[in-house]
């Protein structure tokens, strides 16, 4: 039944009207949302083969409400299968507009941190620069962006627009990966950022495409990851340094969950140490979890305390939460994961440049755990996510790296973290 389910999809396709007068516009967007569906189905397909039944559904359903949306039906019979769902096609589309406008394309292919403004015309140069040693990480970032909402390296530019700009992404990626499976430089303390969220780019892009030049390039990038685990817990910085931090961890098994649903091979024993060391941080009193210490603040830049104060945001609780769900936690009848939605639901998005709450990371991890949830509170804060992205969102889709990591990532991290961010938003709730 679930093999019908995809050609069932585009049989109705096929019904959805163009506007008078505006034929060709219609027919521009269909093609786009035809393009964003199949990539939606070929996920669920991938996370059938690999037994993730849930999964498979979840991306099945999107497909129809990417279909129900371009209809433009609101009626009560009309409403997608995931409800409530949150109208931002706009945001994102203007931010993926704006990320493919500065990517070298006829370069490297990567999305420059520090030096993205020289894609701006002469006079009108963007600031925001990120640091340097970041280019893998954003790179990432923005690649997971236009996958995530649909566009994937195939198709020439007037069936899919980004597929060169997600292709010389990826290309840099893989350029970008030494002998042992690092993605990047080991020149910072803080490589291990770049490696994950480059190894979960490639572990979706395999996904989605079943493309073979991804795969071992993604199932590298998931042994580096393995081996580099402190044996019996989770990750830090250097390969099995011995020390461990939660938001490290969290990164990490988001990237190994990524590479299990594209049917790499992984450890499960990757996902009991990560479980041991959330359970280590948590408090079991309040629910919160810490960087290093028990119930513990979340980590500021040094000498940003004061800018960015750390009760203002509660991303660790949200990587315990998300971390505990990936390694199979039920959110029901968890008592960690309630009071941590409940600390959360407390914090919730806001964009006010002069308190110190915005924390685009927070919002990233916190969309990915509640949405993951079923929790109702994840409504409220969705709710809250769209209306702070929006409202900071500037007129050609960038946005302000003005949150407590944006001097570290730049405009690229924040504009393409932030798209994430709304697609997650525009899922709906989901079963946890």
């Amino acid at each position: 039944m679930l093999r019908k389910f995809p050609a069932l999809v585009f049989l109705l396709v096929g019904v959805v009207p163009a506007r008078a007068g505006d034929e060709s516009a219609a027919t521009e967007s269909l093609r786009l949302v035809r393009l964003a569906m199949e990539a939606k189905l070929r996920a669920g397909d991938a996370l059938l083969q690999a037994g993730d039944l849930p999964g498979a559904l979840r991306s099945y359903e999107e497909a129809v409400v990417l279909f129900r949306e371009a209809r433009g039906g609101r009626a009560e019979a009309q409403r997608p299968v995931v409800q409530d769902d949150v109208t931002d096609g706009d945001a994102v589309a203007r931010a993926l507009a704006w990320l493919a406008a500065h990517q070298d394309l006829d370069e490297s292919g990567r999305w420059d941190c520090d030096g993205f403004a020289k894609h701006d015309p002469a006079g009108r140069k963007t600031d925001g620069a990120g640091g340097p040693h970041f280019d893998v990480g954003v790179t990432a970032l923005a690649t997971l962006a236009f996958l995530g909402a649909g566009f994937t390296d195939r198709g020439e530019e007037k069936q899919n627009p980004y597929a060169q700009n997600v292709r010389m992404g990826l290309r840099f990626l893989m350029t970008a990966q030494d002998d042992e499976g690092c993605f990047g430089e080991r020149a910072s303390q803080h490589f291990i950022y770049n490696h994950a969220l480059a190894t979960v780019a490639l572990c979706d892009a395999y996904a989605l495409t079943q493309n073979p030049r991804y795969k071992k390039p993604a199932q590298d990038g998931i042994n580096f990851l393995l081996m580099a685990r402190n044996p019996y817990l989770g990750w830090r910085y250097g390969p099995r340094s011995g020390e461990n931090d939660t938001s490290v961890t969290s990164l990490c098994i988001v990237a190994t969950k990524a590479g299990e649903s594209a049917s790499l091979e992984s450890d499960p024993d990757a996902y009991g140490g990560a479980m041991a060391w959330i359970d280590k941080m948590t408090d079991r009193d309040s629910g919160q979890v810490g960087y290093v210490m028990q119930g513990g603040a979340s980590a500021r830049l040094e000498g940003m305390q004061d800018r960015f104060p750390p009760e203002k945001t509660a991303a660790m609780t949200a990587a315990g939460i998300l971390t505990r769900l990936l390694c199979g936690e039920k959110a029901a009848g968890s008592e960690s994961i309630r009071k941590g939605i409940a600390l959360c639901g407390a914090r919730p998005p806001n964009w006010n440049p002069q308190d110190g709450s915005i924390d685009l990371y927070y919002w990233y991890l916190g969309a990915m755990a509640l949405s993951r949830s079923g929790d109702p509170a994840w409504l409220g804060w969705r709710d809250a996510l769209v209306a702070a992205l929006e409202k900071g969102q500037r007129s050609d889709g960038s946005l302000d790296p003005i949150d407590a990591w944006g001097s570290q990532g730049g405009r690229v991290y924040a504009t393409a973290i932030a798209a994430l961010c709304l697609q997650t938003a525009r899922r709906g709730p989901r079963a946890g």
